[in-house]
C-alpha cells in the first residue's frame, strides 16, 4: 500500500518536460485537425453587406461547405461563396444565390425573373426586394452560373459583372452559427 508521502512525490514529479509533452499530445493534433477541416471541408464566413437580406443578415456568420460540389453540380437557388470575376473589381469573396444555370436564358421584366421565357418562382424574394430595373435577355455560357443577391436592389451581382465560372466556386453556404437566435441551415 502506498503511503501519503509516495502519492505526494508522484504529484511533485510533474515536470516542465511532462507539461510540454502533454501540450504536444493535445494541441498539435487539434491544430492539425483544424487545418485539415478548414482547408478541405468547412470554412467560417460572414456577410459584410446587405445584399442577401433577409436570408443572410449583415454580419451573420456561417459555415461554408467546401465539399458540396464534389459529387454533383450546383443547383438553382443554392447560396454559394465564390471568387468574383475580374469584372467585379473585387478581391473579396462574394455570397450570392444561383439563379441561372449553364445554357439557360435569363431576363428580368417588371420585377420578375424569367428563365427561358418562363417566370421564376422565388419565394425568398419579398415584393419590396424585387428588382426595379429590367435586365435584357442573356444566355448563360456553359461552365458558368448567373448569381444574384436576395436583396436585389442592393446587390452587385451577375447583372453588373457577368456570370460566375464554376472554378470560382469555393463552397456552399450551409450552417449559420451566429447570431444564436438565427442558428440553423441556410436555405
Amino acid at each position: 500500500m502506498a503511503s501519503k508521502s509516495d502519492s505526494k512525490n508522484e504529484k511533485e514529479e510533474y515536470t516542465m518536460g511532462r507539461f510540454v509533452k502533454d501540450v504536444i499530445e493535445v494541441i498539435v493534433p487539434a491544430v492539425v485537425l483544424f487545418l485539415i477541416i478548414h482547408t478541405f471541408f468547412l470554412e467560417s464566413r460572414f456577410v459584410p453587406s446587405p445584399s442577401m437580406v433577409p436570408t443572410i443578415e449583415v454580419q451573420d456568420r456561417f459555415l461554408s461547405n467546401k465539399t458540396a460540389y464534389w459529387f454533383h453540380e450546383p443547383q438553382r437557388f443554392d447560396i454559394i461563396v465564390f471568387r468574383p470575376p475580374e469584372a467585379a473589381g473585387s478581391k473579396d469573396d462574394y455570397v450570392k444565390r444561383i439563379i441561372g444555370l449553364p445554357g439557360e436564358t435569363i431576363s428580368i421584366k417588371k420585377g420578375v425573373v424569367y428563365i427561358n421565357d418562363e417566370p421564376l418562382e422565388e419565394p425568398f424574394i419579398t415584393p419590396d426586394r424585387a428588382p426595379i430595373h429590367d435586365f435584357p435577355s442573356y444566355r448563360i455560357p456553359e461552365g458558368h452560373l448567373f448569381v444574384m443577391g436576395d436583396n436585389r436592389n442592393n446587390s452587385q451581382d451577375s447583372r453588373y459583372w457577368g456570370p460566375v465560372p464554376f472554378e470560382n466556386i469555393k463552397g456552399k453556404a450551409w450552417w449559420r452559427f451566429w447570431p444564436i437566435h438565427r442558428m440553423g441551415i441556410i436555405h
